[in-house]
């Protein structure tokens, strides 16, 4: 017999290896997909909302009671600080808007 060991514990259980079962709800095979880093930098043919990932609405329609929103990302390093701006849904900038504010009242309170 010879000795195995299974997570730091020393036994005296042969050895063995194997595959891992699949479970009830496996995909099969033929459902995997493979794409190229390409397809992170490719361009969107409609503008998406950097937060929820939905379709924005066209700048050109003005008869909406709604804009696209706006973030911004800003990034420093040592001395270097870069700004990106990413288009937001209407809620989803309004709900970044009022989480930033009701944490920077948060950050008032406590002095």
């Amino acid at each position: 017999m010879t000795k195995g060991r299974t997570s730091g514990i020393t036994t005296d259980a042969p050895s063995t290896s194997g595959s891992i079962p699949a479970g009830p709800d496996a995909a099969p095979a033929d459902t995997w997909s493979v794409a190229s880093h390409e397809a992170l930098f490719a361009s969107q043919a409609e503008p998406r909302c950097d937060a929820c990932g939905g379709a924005l609405l066209s700048a050109r329609d003005d008869d909406l009671p709604y804009a696209i929103g706006r973030g911004v990302y800003v990034f420093a390093r040592g001395s270097e600080s870069r700004v990106e701006h990413a288009p937001l849904c209407a809620s989803c900038a309004s709900a970044i808007g009022m989480t930033a504010l009701a944490r920077w009242e948060i950050e008032e309170e406590e002095g």
